[in-house]
Parts: structure tokens; sequence; C-alpha cells
């Protein structure tokens, strides 16, 4: 501690000593205070304004006026108050208990000294330094405490003042009851829940078309501004519940307002769901462009300048097909293969996509065709059973039994045309003349015999026509690329009803097409046939690569999406 420190601590010692101990009286006190009185400090005035002073030191300056000189006769003497001398001696942390020691005798009627603080200052006597004239100054920072009372009518306390206080008594469950009030206001003040549709129906303007009636029923601002339009009274009107059809007095504590508040307290409950993380690659272009046809039945001759046909597609040594050798022997045909990307712009397009000569014309037809074409839900079908109100046609939206299998499908699901891929390839000396690429399905069986026109025309069986649904489906999508592949294997061995078509029974087994003629899979090719004792079909069916039994004309599609998919890229 520094000397003023110490000295500040004997002082309050002193003080607390005098003012504990029997020798100290309220007169003492209020003799030892001072007063400021015409501007000047006065001890003991009894009047004007009390003067209590932050230090002790400042307080009790009258015991600083003793002078001892330290060290005189040396270049360190100084002069300095005695007591000041006395404080710095003290070791506080040795000082007794009463550390200020005060007993009855001496020339002041007291003596006050010192218990403990080491060697220098224990026993010391400091009665003449904090007491003048028989006053103890170190005592005017006291106020005497005098107990009084008053006496209260209490029959006129009662009339005037109210003695039940409750915001003093202390409640455990203040905070809870509040928040219990709170929720109750809440439940009266809010309206019914509205009855949204679904879809919520919307006028021009986006708004909620029962709007109105909402807020004529329960709007405690639709009622202040329309008291005669309104059907409830305003003090039983509920919250209103959109800030922008608010009146002034509820546009920031409407509904609105409320889930605004509340919406940052729950952004972990109503954020949207974290999808898994798609790292996978996008895929680039690689080719500069495409070739593009404007309009089906426009394209480009192929031909090769160096001889008369390109091989394989001599018209009078058609190699892809069986054949007959000069001795009668058969000459197996290599079959072909036809890739190409095509995307359609339109519904309506029909046409040819690939062609090596005619295959359907009256005259001399050979030859193979890759085509496309448009059916439209509403266009009529001859169908013989299940007639509509003509008695004749059907359209082809209900020419199935089974309108399910259509929607399997996505035909007419989506759109009231679809458009279908097949490949016709003429075959030389064979009785079925044509071949084409349609399937068997759940609903439609696989027809086993041909003509050269598959479109409708008075007379002809109601299998030319729904037969139309059963070659390869394209999904509606004008932005999508679809590559097409389409091949004719003459190796196919394709089963056919012995007694359709004028077929011959030793051609191929009549049980095999009955038993598969509504599997798909196995006119694609991936089922080996396997007849039961019933000669229904064995099952479950083992699905190979290719069985060698089906179509022989068969058309595959893959959209460019599936195919980056399968090939892990993001699309």
């Amino acid at each position: 501690m520094t000397p003023t420190e110490k000295l500040e601590r004997l002082l309050d010692l002193i003080a607390d000593a005098l003012i504990q101990s029997d020798f100290v009286n309220v007169s003492d006190v209020t003799g030892a205070q001072k007063f400021i009185l015409n501007g000047q400090l006065q001890a003991g005035a009894g009047e004007g304004v009390l003067a209590l002073f932050q230090k002790d030191i400042k307080a009790n300056i009258e015991d600083l006026n003793t002078i001892i000189t330290l060290n005189q006769g040396t270049e360190e003497e100084e002069t300095i108050p005695k007591l000041q001398d006395v404080a710095n001696k003290i070791d506080f942390s040795l000082l007794g208990n009463p550390p200020i020691s005060i007993v009855e005798g001496g020339d002041f009627g007291i003596s006050i000294s010192i218990n403990g603080g080491g060697d220098l200052v224990n026993g010391e006597n400091i009665t003449e330094l904090v007491v003048l004239d028989g006053n103890f100054s170190n005592t005017s920072q006291f106020i005497p405490l005098q107990q009084s009372s008053t006496i209260i009518d209490t029959n006129k306390a009662n009339e005037f003042l109210d003695t039940n206080i409750f915001e003093l008594l202390p409640s455990g469950d203040a905070r809870q009851a509040r928040i219990i009030r709170f929720f109750q206001e809440l439940n009266a003040l809010l309206p019914p829940t509205p009855e949204f549709e679904n879809p919520v129906e919307r006028d021009n303007n986006g708004n909620w078309t029962g709007s109105l009636d909402y807020n004529q029923n329960y709007s405690i601002s639709y009622t202040q501004d329309n008291p005669s339009l309104a059907n409830i009274d305003e003090e039983d009107a509920f919250i209103h519940r959109l800030k922008s059809t608010a009146n002034d007095t509820n546009s920031s504590r409407t509904i609105e307002d409320i889930y605004n508040t509340i919406l940052p307290y729950l952004t972990d409950i109503l954020e949207d769901d974290i999808g898994l993380a798609d790292d996978r690659e996008v895929y680039q272009n690689k080719s500069n462009g495409y070739l593009k046809f404007r309009n089906l039945n426009s394209g480009i001759i192929i031909r090769n300048t160096n001889q008369d046909f390109i091989e394989g597609l001599d018209p009078n040594n058609l190699t892809y097909l069986d054949r007959l050798d000069e001795n009668g022997e058969t000459i197996p045909g290599t079959g072909f293969t036809i890739t190409m990307w095509v995307r359609f712009l339109d519904k309506v397009s029909e046409g040819t996509l690939f062609n090596f000569g005619n295959p359907t014309r009256e005259e001399n037809p050979f030859g193979f065709k890759l085509e496309t074409y448009v059916l439209n839900k509403d266009d009529k079908t001859y169908y013989p059973t299940n007639f509509d109100s003509d008695n004749s046609f059907q359209t082809f939206g209900n020419t199935v039994e089974n309108t399910i299998e259509l929607s399997e499908q996505g035909i007419f699901s989506n759109s009231n045309t679809a458009r279908f891929v097949r490949l016709m390839v003429r075959e030389e000396d064979s009785e079925i003349g044509i071949r084409d690429s349609h399937t068997g399905n759940n609903s439609m069986r696989k027809i086993s015999w041909n003509y050269p026109d598959l479109r409708y025309r008075d007379g002809i069986s109601a299998s030319m026509n729904t037969r139309l649904l059963n070659t390869t489906f394209i999904p509606e999508d004008f932005n999508e690329w679809y590559f097409i592949c389409a091949s004719y294997n003459p190796g196919i061995i394709e089963p056919r009803k012995i007694d359709e078509g004028g077929g011959n029974p030793n051609d191929i087994d009549g049980n095999i097409y009955t038993a598969y003629e509504h599997n798909k899979d196995f006119w694609m090719n991936h089922i080996t046939p396997n007849l039961q004792t019933d000669n229904s079909a064995q099952t479950p069916h083992q699905y190979i690569n290719n069985s060698g039994f089906g179509n022989k004309c068969k058309v595959e599609i893959i959209s460019k999406s599936d195919l980056l998919r399968a090939r892990g890229f993001k699309v």
C-alpha cells in the first residue's frame, strides 16, 4: 500500500473503534459533524448543509496537524504528520482483534492505542493525535439514527389504499402462466381454418378466390372498414389473415405477421429435404453437329459409284434374305441392322426413315423400310366386338379390351396422339410375303400373317388395325433424341398360328405360337419356348439375349437421356 492508503486505512480503523465503543454518543457525533454555512465549512454548526467527505483524510484533516521531522540533519530529512509516520510503520497483517484498543483513563478521559501491527507500533498511544479539545473528529462522517414511528389510521388506509400488492409476491410459475395465457388468447383470436381446394383456385391476380367471403365472415379489419357488409360484429371478429388486405390499424397485426415472426425459429423443419449429392459428370457432345432432314420423305440416296449396287443390296441378289442355290439348297440370309438418331419435332409428321426399294407397293414389291406413323386416339378402326353407336367402328382409344395396357405403355395417357416406328421387310417366295416388327402384349396378340397395306380399309380384319398399336411406341418429347435400332434376322424362328392366313401346319408347331402369342419378351427374342404337357408356357421364363425364337423383324429404341444415365452421366 502507498503511504496515503496506509493513512486512510488507519483512520478507518480508528473511526470504527470509536463508533463501536461506549465512549462516543450521539452528541459526540453531532458535535464533530461539519456543515457548509455561508460558504464556509464549520464544525458542529448544527445547521446548513451537512458535509460528507469521500476520504477520511479530508474529513480528519485536523488529525494531521501534529508534525514531526525525520532524518534530521541528513539529505533524506523530511517533515510529515506524526499520524502518517505511525501509519507507515504499521504492518496491517499483524494487527490484533480489535486492531484499535480504547480504554477509559488518561488526559482525555480515554486512551486510544494500536493493538499489534508490529514491534514498532504495538501499544503506541495515539490519543492526542485524534482527539482535539475533547472532540473525536474521526466520528464526523457518521450520521446518527433515531427510532421513530407514525400512527396510521387503518380505517382510512383501507378506504383509499389497495393493501393487496401481488406484484411484490414471488411466484415460481409466473412465466409459465404468461405462456399459457398467450396461447389461450391466440387460440381465441385465430379464425377457423380456411377450406382450401387442392389445388387452390385463384383469380387472374393469383389471389385465392374465396378470400373475400372469408374476410366478410371473420376479419376484424374488414369489419372495421365495412361494418354494413361484414357478417360478424367487430367485438366477435378475429385476426385478419393477410397484410396486403389489412387496414392501417391491423397492417402489422395479421396472421401473416405471426407467420413471418415465427418462421426464423422453424427453419430446420421447414427447409426442403436435402437431396443426394450428384457428382456425376455432365456429358459433352463429341461431334460438331448432326444432319437434319427438313421433312420426312426427304433424305439422302446412298449409292456405290464403283459398281451398280451397294454390296448386299442388289435387287436381283438380296443376300440379306434366305434364298435357294442352283441345286435348290437354302442359302441362309445375312440379315441387316439399321441404326439412327432421330428427334421428332411434331405430333403429325409421318413417313419413311430409311428404305431400300418398296416392300409394300403393288407392282414388283421388294426391299424393306423403316417408317414412322401417328395414330389419333379418336381415329375410327373396325373392331368386331364391343361395337359403338354405329355398330361398325371403334376408336383406337378403346379398341383393346384391357385399356390398362395402353396406359402402362404410355399410349394416349398424356396426348391424344401416339407415334410409332416399325420395320417392314418383303420376303421373296414366302407364304408370309411381308413381315413387320409388331409384337404381342397382354391385351393384343401377335398376328401371325400380314397384308402389304397395314392401314384400315373396308373388309379387312380388325387385327390389321389393332396391330398398329403393337409396334414400337415413341414417347412424345419434342426435345428428346431417340436412338433407333431396327434389325432383320432371317435365322430367327417366328412361330405362327397353324389355322391363320392359310399357314402350313408343317412350318412351325402352332402350340408355341398359342403359348406365347401375348408375350412381348418372347417376340423380342428373349425367351426360349418351353411348353408344359398341356402345351401352355412353362413359367417362370428363362430370359436370354437371343433365344432364336420370336420376331424376325425387330425395332428397339433408347432415348439419349436414358443412354447417358446408363453410362453414368448427369442429364
